[in-house]
């Protein structure tokens, strides 16, 4: 069992758990099944809706993952599709944390042999109050949104409605607390999307008490969290690029020989692979080289080259690209989720004192002895 000192040192100690084979396959599988749906959903609804079209979206997205935010021209249905797609890489995001973050408070619990399959079983029975913790907070988002929302649109009324305001402004200072009450439900949405999974994971709750626990956080230790938050996103900054840096030598200490060995076919090959990544190939290199038709470089061919060899080294070269990406991604999503388990324990400690790092007893029902013969 890790030796808590329930402060900030203990961010910094236990940050190295997230460089865990165990958390970064969870969140890495997560990514790469949300990735393959959004592609599979994102193209699917350019068919039926622009079928003529969907080379030209292939020849300018490749398999890049589109944004909704980042075109305004998509149709009502591509759009909607992506906001679906959206909606579902965040829902998997938080299963996917939920099982890393349930494998982080065991750990500290002392069983090091808490497997993902124990963590996938985990999220079985609770995945629901995971849906339903933000689900709830939205609601009651909007059901406190609808006060000043009635208000306005009664003010619309024709003949009563500029009555209904000027009663209405009598009650400016009660409308005024029902705003601070808005702002305050808001700032507790945003720290449930940094939470959720870590409450439920460390302490089995349902989703009124996850909901609960939310608001005691930020009612009880704000500046504390803000302050935690900020130094988890330090450790980002610094320990992510690392990694990245790591990944992306490896792949090039891989492709270098191999280049000055059979330039041509690598040429050809990565051309492939940055047409169908949507030129992010180029991009990245557009960092480090002012020559654009390089790979870190290495030169690039511009037009698709269609021959067998050339096709298929280029879909591997994709397929690595983009799992060296998540990758990259797993970990900084492993250390959010060893991050925030670690400052909820913190700050549930703070509040009112309750280790959750101590193992919770799991203490059977005692059923009654069978009745003798005889018995009533």
């Amino acid at each position: 069992m890790e030796q808590f000192q329930f402060n900030f040192t203990d961010i910094l100690r236990l940050s190295r758990k997230a460089f865990s084979v165990r958390r970064i396959g969870i969140h890495l599988i997560g990514i790469l099944f949300a990735y393959m749906v959004y592609e599979f959903l994102f193209y699917l609804s350019i068919y039926i809706a622009d079928g003529n079209n969907i080379k030209d979206y292939w020849n300018s997205h490749g398999l890049l993952p589109v944004s909704p935010f980042s075109n305004g021209e998509f149709n009502p249905l591509i759009s909607t599709t992506l906001w679906i797609c959206l909606t579902l890489f965040a829902f998997i995001f938080y299963f996917s944390s939920t099982m890393a973050s349930k494998i982080t408070i065991e750990q500290l619990r002392g069983d090091e042999y808490y497997s993902a399959g124990d963590s996938f079983k985990f999220l079985q029975q609770h995945w629901k109050t995971v849906i339903g913790s933000f689900l709830g907070l939205l609601l009651i988002l909007a059901l406190i949104f609808m006060i000043p929302i009635t208000v306005a649109l009664l003010g619309k009324v024709p003949i009563i409605g500029k009555s209904f305001l000027l009663v209405s402004s009598f009650f400016l200072p009660l409308a005024f607390i029902l705003g601070l009450l808005i702002a305050y439900t808001t700032a507790v949405v945003i720290s449930g999307l940094f939470l959720v999974p870590s409450v439920i994971s460390t302490t089995n709750a349902d989703s009124f008490e996850t909901i609960y626990q939310l608001f005691a956080v930020l009612w009880n230790q704000p500046w504390r969290f803000i302050g935690y938050g900020l130094l988890l996103f330090i450790l980002k900054l610094v320990l992510v690029p690392i990694w990245g840096i790591f990944c992306l030598t490896g792949f090039m200490a891989v492709l270098y020989p191999l280049y000055y060995l059979n330039p041509t076919f690598i040429e050809q090959s990565l051309g492939n692979a940055n047409i169908w990544l949507g030129e992010s190939l180029q991009i990245l290199s557009s960092f480090f080289y002012s020559d654009v038709n390089t790979f870190l470089g290495i030169s690039i061919s511009q037009e698709p080259i269609l021959t067998a060899s050339a096709t298929i080294s280029g879909l591997l070269i994709t397929f690595t690209v983009i799992g060296i990406v998540g990758i990259i991604i797993a970990y900084l999503f492993s250390i959010a989720s060893v991050g925030t388990t670690v400052i909820y324990t913190i700050i549930r400690k703070r509040i009112d004192g309750l280790d959750l790092i101590e193992t919770i007893a799991k203490v059977a029902p005692v059923e009654p002895p069978p009745l003798l013969i005889g018995e009533e």
